[in-house]
């Protein structure tokens, strides 16, 4: 279930409540985790962030911070390694500068190759895990950005829920897989779907 939140002010984003159960299979509530939504304004010098805290049970938490292991964990290690094995043979190939200011050129190339090769290589290793993983996590786990365009993603994930900023339209769409959690939140924040 979407609902969409108007942000009338970006300097004084609304803070909204959740029911008192966890947010992705509604038993009771253990522990909180956090959404933060940045809203591209500042004030008095500091960025203006939306926070949402989002209540889990243990074990949907437990199963959130585990998500790094079929996100990050796969991109960093394959990168790691195809930008290793890339980096030596482009270093090896790459003429060596005669001037000062080329002298280290073929590290500068090698690296530059071994970064690119090894974003490519992590980031489809990443989508491959993540759709074998899926049936564990969840549907939101594929609706995820891969972790290198979630650097420049407007928008955060945690199990069973996910939070996106629309700038231009001046809305936060919140999407819930568990409908009876959104219809209470709903609710409690007097919105209209």
């Amino acid at each position: 279930m979407v609902i969409t939140i108007p942000i009338p002010d970006l300097k004084k984003p609304p803070a909204l409540k959740f029911p008192e159960r966890c947010v992705n299979c509604g038993k009771s509530k253990d522990e909180t985790l956090g959404i933060t939504l940045n809203m591209g304004v500042q004030k008095r010098d500091q960025p203006v962030t939306m926070q949402l805290t989002v209540p889990m049970c243990s074990a949907c938490a437990k199963k959130e911070r585990s998500v790094a292991k079929v996100t990050l964990v796969p991109f960093l290690v394959a990168g790691l390694v195809v930008g290793l094995v890339a980096f030596v043979p482009a270093t090896l190939i790459s003429p060596e500068g005669t001037t000062p200011q080329t002298l280290g050129f073929p590290f500068v190339f090698g690296g530059f190759v071994g970064m690119i090769t090894g974003v490519i290589a992590g980031s489809v290793v990443e989508f491959f895990t993540k759709i074998l993983a899926a049936p564990f996590y969840g549907k939101l786990l594929t609706r995820r950005p891969l972790t290198i365009f979630g650097f420049f993603a407007e928008s955060d994930e945690l199990v069973g829920i996910s939070a996106k900023f629309l700038r231009k339209a001046k809305t936060v769409r919140l999407e819930f897989e568990n409908e009876e959690i959104a219809r209470e939140f709903t609710q409690l924040n007097h919105l209209e779907n």
